[in-house]
């Protein structure tokens, strides 16, 4: 899978141009290798553990740039290895060179994953840790985040551990049972191993309810907004991100396509969707660009139906909304009401009504806590409160739990006849527990794992 002697290298940052850029090194020459280049008051070699030594980097001969170097002598860094990051102006084509010179200098660029590889078979930390690394660079919402920090946290393993230990103890009492067999000694009854079963499939449960999957933390919930052109839907989705990410314009029909941006509120995310606006249609693009704000609006967790409170008659607007489906949540937003307010809305359309003006950012603040209460966010919910499981983690729950009942089954049948196919069954629920924290798994499956990751990680 990797050569765990090489020294390795990688741009730990993004690849991309910034203020700043990160190289990593790590292996048992990390620290000779940057001394080659580095000149500071104290060799990188002789520094203390997490030290930041300030100096220069020679490029050429007559050329050298600044760069901090961090010193990670082993075994107190990530890897557990001898391990350096240099941390230098963010420019691709310094980056690109200062890499060029490690690698024609003994070291060589790590494959994906390979730092946090080596963390893993170093024993710094467990698999559902590493795959917690992962997790955490790709999350897109608030959510994943928490949920991948949790699972960075060890808590995954720690609870998993726990049943561990509770099935490692019965299996203990009953291969004893098998050992002392013709002795008569009975070191657990069919009703205290029927307990221990019980007891460790309920754990594995509460574990699995306790835990959602990755790819349903990703969804956010979708929040359409919808209503006649120019009532003043764009202006709403910049003022309500803060942005101009929408052409605003009294043209009609500005909007043709759907323009999502995630809207950040106090207790959660939601995905908005700016949609083109309702109403008479005049060519075969309108038709199309309205078929399919129609088909998100069916299909979304929230509807806000933008409505301008300066018209005088709101027949329209009310013939849209009526066609909308009747199972949808919405919020009418009367938009305008800097100039002219309106009464009697909400009897109008028979929903709650919020008057706004996007353009002055009046009542913004009572929209977003409607789309809180609407769409159920709470930062007490089990999504910001679960860990983040993995499709491998997951089966391997599942599977435990399998294991167990089958014991359970064969142990209601024998009475404890049969004590080695019990022990069977144990055995193989521990292997699946094992398998979560990477104990017991092939090096095929970790390679896979791993080269999820992207490189520098």
């Amino acid at each position: 899978m990797y050569s765990p002697d090489d020294t390795i290298t990688a741009l730990s940052s993004a690849p991309t141009p910034a203020a700043r850029a990160i190289i990593r090194l790590s292996g048992s020459d990390a620290l000779t290798i940057t001394d080659t280049f580095f000149q500071s008051g104290t060799p990188v070699a002789q520094a203390p553990p997490w030290s930041a030594l300030t100096g220069r980097w020679t490029l050429q001969e007559d050329i050298t740039v600044p760069i901090t170097a961090y010193a990670f002598p082993a075994p107190r860094s990530y890897t557990t290895e001898n391990m350096v990051e240099l941390h230098l102006a963010g420019s691709e084509p310094l980056t690109q060179m200062i890499l060029d010179q490690l690698c024609g200098n003994g070291a060589r660029m790590a494959e994906p994953g390979e730092f946090t590889a080596r963390a893993f078979f170093n024993g710094r930390i467990d698999l559902t840790q590493a795959e917690a690394v992962a997790q955490i660079i790709s999350a897109r919402s608030d959510d994943q985040l928490r949920a991948a920090s949790r699972l960075l946290d060890g808590q995954l393993h720690q609870q998993s551990q726990q049943i561990t230990i509770q099935i490692s103890e019965l299996l203990a009492l009953i291969e004893a049972d098998i050992d002392f067999s013709d002795d008569e000694i009975e070191f657990a009854t069919a009703t205290e191993i029927t307990q221990y079963l019980t007891q460790s499939q309920s754990d594995l449960q509460t574990l699995l309810d306790a835990s959602l999957s990755w790819d349903k933390l990703s969804h956010l919930p979708q929040v359409v907004l919808a209503g006649l052109a120019n009532a003043g839907k764009s202006t709403l989705i910049n003022a309500l991100l803060q942005s101009n990410r929408a052409i605003i314009s009294d043209i009609p029909g500005t909007t043709r396509d759907l323009l999502t941006a995630p809207l950040t509120l106090d207790q959660g995310q939601c995905l908005l969707i700016d949609t083109a606006g309702l109403g008479d249609v005049e060519d075969i693009l309108a038709e199309q660009t309205q078929q399919v704000a129609r088909q998100c609006a069916q299909n979304c967790d929230l509807l806000i139906f933008v409505i301008d409170s300066s018209q005088e008659n709101f027949q329209q607007e009310l013939n849209c909304f009526q066609q909308l489906p009747g199972s949808l949540k919405k919020i009418v937003v009367a938009n305008k009401i800097d100039l002219k307010p309106s009464d009697h809305l909400q009897d109008i359309f028979n929903c709650p009504v919020i008057p706004i003006s996007a353009e002055k950012n009046l009542n913004l603040d009572t929209l977003k806590r409607q789309i809180q209460t609407q769409l159920q966010l709470n930062p007490t919910s089990t999504a910001t409160q679960s860990i983040a499981l993995t499709t491998r983690q997951h089966q391997a729950l599942l599977e435990a739990k399998v294991a167990l009942q089958n014991a359970q089954e064969l142990l209601a049948e024998t009475n404890n006849s049969h004590p080695e196919f019990l022990a069977i069954h144990l055995r193989e629920a521990l292997d699946h527990l094992g398998a979560i924290s990477g104990k017991v798994l092939p090096n095929d499956i970790l390679s896979i794992i791993f080269k999820k990751f992207c490189i520098g990680k």
